[in-house]
């Protein structure tokens, strides 16, 4: 996702620095600078846009991923409570972090580098923290990622108690079938 920030971002750049004829007619019309303001407004509205979605997919696949855990693990708890704790973060962010994050960056939208100095403050606080909570959430995936990787096809409750049990048809068991 923060590929796709940072593109959408330094794409309005590259947009005005060669843009097609049909462009440069625009621009000069408008002027540079009021272009870029409607560019660099369309580039966070898709960002806002792609943040708000990909949130939403991560919440959906993490519940699903959590299910499917549930029955292929048998309920294993670090596995369950590490997917748990990966589709709260990204509630958290979702219902918390975003939502602020979208309502503070729309009113910087199209104010000039020297005002709202307060207001940019608070926008950059949540957007670390919001990555802050991305890079914990990456770290809560790999521990996931480790552990069924460490536990291997031996992990399931289901096979180990299958190892436990007797084995009905033994050679010594002759008798039993006739």
């Amino acid at each position: 996702m923060m590929w796709v920030v940072n593109h959408n971002t330094q794409a309005v750049e590259r947009l005005l620095l060669e843009p097609l004829a049909q462009l440069q007619r625009h621009v000069r019309e408008v002027g540079l600078e009021e272009a870029k303001f409607f560019l660099r407004y369309q580039a966070a509205e898709l960002n806002r846009h792609f943040m708000y979605y990909w949130e939403l997919f991560q919440i959906v696949f993490g519940i699903f991923f959590g299910i499917v855990l549930l029955f292929s693990t048998n309920g294993h708890r670090l596995m369950m409570t590490l997917a748990i704790a990966m589709v709260a973060v990204v509630a958290t962010q979702h219902l918390t972090i975003t939502p602020r994050i979208i309502e503070i960056g729309r009113g910087l939208d199209f104010a000039t580098i020297d005002q709202m100095i307060a207001e940019r403050q608070v926008y950059w606080n949540y957007f670390n923290f919001y990555w802050g909570l991305e890079i914990v959430k990456l770290a809560l995936g790999t521990g996931l990622a480790a552990r069924m990787v460490i536990s291997g096809g031996s992990g399931s409750g289901i096979r180990k108690r299958r190892k436990k049990l007797d084995t009905v048809d033994d050679a010594d068991d002759s008798h039993v079938d006739g």
